[in-house]
Parts: structure tokens; C-alpha cells; sequence
């Protein structure tokens, strides 16, 4: 993995690939403000995974200046922090990016499992909950709750009495 030309071609790859994710993820930002919605940069997935594949790609390239000498020797005490520096930094945001893509599945999931779009636009869950008055099922509920809560009481009731 020392070898300067994979390195480099790599680092291309890298760098293509975080302006590409991060013009994409300001043309959502953009999209959201159009539609009066308020989207934050750092919980954009899209640029976390560009600025991270960027930080990879200088990491790459310091390390190719370092290895064939292009970069001086004299330079080594200040070069070894900052390709550290790099390099914790992309882990920091690898583990973001990671911890956002979680986040955004659970939103969505939670959104889909809460509102069901039919194709007229109608939310299935709407028409459901007019159907059931909600005192009804509330009352149901509460109902269950108690019934469970009678019966593990009874439970640990007669464990204790065989203990």
C-alpha cells in the first residue's frame, strides 16, 4: 500500500468522490430551503461522507510526499502531526457519518411506520384513527395495562410463596 501511484489514484478517487457528495448534499440543503425547511450541514450525510473521503484523500497525499521524499525531511516533525491530525479527524467523522446514517434510518422508519401515504396523498393512519373514537381504545389500553400488571403481581405472588 506504499506504492505512490495506487496512492495517488486513490486520493483522485477520494477527492472526486467528496466534491461530488458535497455538492450533493448542499443541493438538498438548497432543496430544503426552497421548500421552508431548516436542514443543518452537519447532520447532511451527504457532507459528512464528502468532507470525510477529502480528509482521506490529504491523507493519501501526505503520506505520498512523505514516502518518496517529496516532501523534505526537515518538514517530519511538523508533516507526522498533521497526518495524524488527518487521520483522527476522518475516523471522527466516519464514526458521524455512521451515527447519522443510524439516526436517519430510525427517522425514517419511525415516519413511515407513523404516517402511510396512500397515492391520493391521504394518510391511512388518519382515516383508522376517525374510524376508532380514541376514548375507546384508550380505554382498552388501559385495560390490557392493568390486566398485565394484576397478573404479574400474581406471579410474583406465587413465586415467593414456593420460595
Amino acid at each position: 500500500m506504499s506504492d505512490p501511484r495506487l496512492l495517488a489514484v486513490f486520493a483522485v478517487v477520494f477527492i472526486l468522490l467528496g466534491v461530488y457528495n458535497v455538492m450533493a448534499g448542499l443541493r438538498r440543503i438548497r432543496a430544503a430551503r426552497i421548500e421552508q425547511r431548516r436542514l443543518v450541514w452537519y447532520r447532511q450525510i451527504n457532507i459528512l461522507t464528502g468532507t470525510e473521503y477529502i480528509l482521506l484523500a490529504l491523507v493519501f497525499l501526505v503520506s505520498i510526499g512523505f514516502n518518496t521524499g517529496t516532501l523534505p525531511a526537515s518538514l517530519k516533525s511538523i508533516v507526522i502531526p498533521v497526518y495524524l491530525v488527518l487521520l483522527v479527524a476522518a475516523a471522527i467523522l466516519a464514526g458521524l457519518v455512521i451515527r447519522q446514517g443510524i439516526s436517519n434510518a430510525r427517522q425514517a422508519r419511525a415516519q413511515s411506520s407513523t404516517q402511510t401515504v396512500r397515492s391520493n396523498g391521504t394518510s391511512r393512519l388518519k382515516s383508522t384513527v376517525e374510524a376508532d373514537p380514541v376514548g375507546v381504545t384508550r380505554a382498552t389500553n388501559v385495560e390490557r395495562r392493568r390486566a398485565r400488571r394484576k397478573n404479574a403481581a400474581a406471579a410474583r405472588r406465587r413465586r415467593a410463596g414456593k420460595a
